[in-house]
């Protein structure tokens, strides 16, 4: 006889004739669809009292002066598809047409496009 403690439901119902493989498998748990994500480095909210404190005003790019025709944006200096990180070190105000226009070069080559020293295209 097998002890009791040993005796799962799978295996008690495995050993039943009537028991179908549907059954069985609805018993065994299963894996998390997907492991739980880390913390992605400061809120909105931070980043925009953060630039507060500084007394930041104005985009990092073209300096324009933000208002209620101008959106305050956050912008990675070093962007996300080239392995730059979400912390506030990397992130700079920018007004939206300098977010959007630099899309996801680096700010080097993002500054020399306005400047008209190089006319770098998108990837």
């Amino acid at each position: 006889m097998t002890p009791v403690a040993r005796t799962t439901p799978v295996r008690a119902v495995a050993g039943n004739r009537l028991a179908t493989a549907r059954t069985v498998r609805r018993l065994v748990p299963h894996p998390p669809l997907r492991p739980p994500t880390p913390p992605h480095g400061p809120s909105y909210r931070d980043v925009m009292r953060s630039w507060e404190e500084l007394d930041v005003w104005s985009c990092a790019y073209c300096d324009a002066a933000f208002g209620p025709k101008v959106v305050c944006q956050a912008d990675h200096v070093v962007p996300l598809a080239e392995g730059g990180v979400h912390e506030l070190w990397n992130l700079v105000p920018a007004c939206e047409t300098c977010n959007l226009g630099k899309s996801d070069r680096p700010a080097e080559a993002w500054l020399a496009f306005l400047a008209g020293e190089a006319l770098t295209e998108r990837r």
